[in-house]
């Protein structure tokens, strides 16, 4: 009866600690990099998370007098947010150099390689919004880019 009391105690002992253990590296099996171009190179940053964001009205605005589609000169409803564990000064830095907007790209990996691959293309994208929170054992930043153009996986969006 002792026996099959310490196999249990042993095999559920073991099965916590793999359990415990697969959740940890779960969590860093999927690799988010943001990546833009300046005029000195590429500046990278890991992310946490991303969100895509589109307005096809914001693309194709109305003229009033004809009801008809407007030529403009930069249309804009792309949104691309990215949530860091801390602020990116260099990433930061790019976007304040560079009123004009930067092209880059975000990709997702999967460190096991299961997992399709994801690629975010923007062009032109200028810094909308920035969020920085800091606090004594968490910290967080989070960026609103407003682009040009947006491809996700090869799939332009456009109106």
């Amino acid at each position: 009866m002792k026996m099959k009391f310490w196999f249990f105690a042993l095999t559920f002992l073991y099965l916590s600690v793999e359990t415990v253990h697969a959740q940890q590296s779960e969590e860093k099996r999927i690799r988010i990099e943001l990546t833009v171009k300046t005029n000195n190179g590429q500046v990278a940053a890991l992310i946490r998370s991303f969100t895509v964001s589109y307005n096809r009205a914001l693309n194709a605005p109305q003229d009033t007098v004809n009801g008809k589609p407007a030529q403009t000169e930069s249309p804009r409803g792309h949104y691309l947010s990215a949530d860091f564990e801390k602020q990116n000064i260099p990433v930061l830095q790019a976007f304040m150099k560079n009123k004009k907007g930067l092209d880059g790209e975000i990709t997702v990996t999967d460190a096991f390689g299961k997992l399709p691959g994801r690629k975010i293309v923007f062009k032109s994208a200028v810094l909308e919004t920035m969020n920085d929170q800091v606090t004594g054992d968490y910290g967080s930043a989070f960026m609103t880019l407003n682009c040009e153009e947006l491809v996700i996986d090869d799939v332009k969006l456009e109106y």
